[in-house]
């Protein structure tokens, strides 16, 4: 039996479609991540969490604290409490507990409780993902729709990132379950491909049908910014944890899912078709 927290948002969905698939024994958490009294009667019987939950979406930082650490320190608590076996952890590449960003902060700082913990983990550090409903692909078309002549590009695009179709992620985050080898590894995954935000962001609006012209913008100026536009919505399409990826480069070696997982992740053209079709402006407000 897998316990799966954050079955809802855009990893769960695609992962509790895969479990299905594979006839898997699933149970979903609908709990509070910090009720420890919901937790305790959602591990009766199961074996495995792959623990998903978090708050990146809601923009807030409070929220990651609670959401994100506060509730995988009460997740732990009672698996050590039942024994649960093991627990697979989604997490970010670029996380580490002493960086200036809130969101690669905070998911290092739960890397460290998930190692510190005793419970066999493995935790799997994730590239920017791709696929429908994203927040990623979406975003950049959508608001491309709305700035016309100009496509905006933080820090002049410049950041070089590897995304990963989120199908692929799911793959790997199942596999993980049965893993024995995996146990007690930080895994970081990315796609085969490297490239510039700017060659993304081109090719995303190419496969949208929208022609714009490429301009550089200062994150210190796009910060504010964003924060105007959309600080006042429940899950904004433009975060400050969004702007955080164009601090660093966001990169993994390139045979990573191979050499784990013995599999080719798919190629960004090949999956993006959901970037076609009218709407474009609109689908900015309908992001779940």
């Amino acid at each position: 039996m897998i316990l799966v927290t954050g079955s809802t948002g855009f990893v769960g969905r695609s992962l509790m479609r895969v479990l299905e698939q594979e006839e898997r024994q699933v149970r979903v958490y609908t709990g509070r991540i910090n009720d420890p009294m919901a937790l305790r009667e959602a591990m009766q019987g199961v074996e495995a969490v792959i623990h998903l939950a978090g708050a990146e979406t809601r923009d807030r930082v409070r929220l990651l604290r609670h959401v994100d650490l506060e509730g995988t320190e009460r997740l732990l608590e009672e698996m050590r409490r039942v024994q649960v076996g093991r627990l697979v952890v989604l997490s970010r590449l670029n996380a580490e507990p002493a960086s200036m960003h809130a969101l690669l902060r905070i998911k290092g700082q739960v890397e460290r409780l998930v190692r510190r913990s005793g419970v066999p983990y493995v935790i799997l550090r994730s590239a920017t993902l791709y696929g429908r409903d994203d927040r990623f692909l979406n975003v950049i078309t959508s608001l491309a729709a709305w700035t016309w002549p100009m496509l905006w590009l933080p820090g002049g695009g410049h950041v070089a990132m590897q995304p990963m179709w989120v199908e692929d992620l799911v793959r790997c985050l199942a596999a993980s379950v049965d893993r024995d080898d995996l146990l007690g590894q930080t895994i970081e995954l990315a796609g085969e491909e490297r490239w510039h935000y700017r060659d993304i962001a081109r090719q995303a609006i190419r496969t949208a049908g929208i022609n714009r012209y490429a301009l550089g913008l200062t994150p210190k100026l796009i910060r504010p910014l964003s924060a105007l536009c959309f600080g006042w919505w429940r899950r904004p399409p433009v975060t400050r944890f969004f702007m955080d990826r164009f601090s660093a480069p966001e990169v993994a070696p390139v045979d990573s899912v191979f050499r784990h997982f013995a599999f080719r992740p798919g190629r960004m053209g090949q999956h993006t078709s959901y970037l076609r079709g009218r709407g474009q402006r609109w689908r900015l407000f309908r992001l779940p």
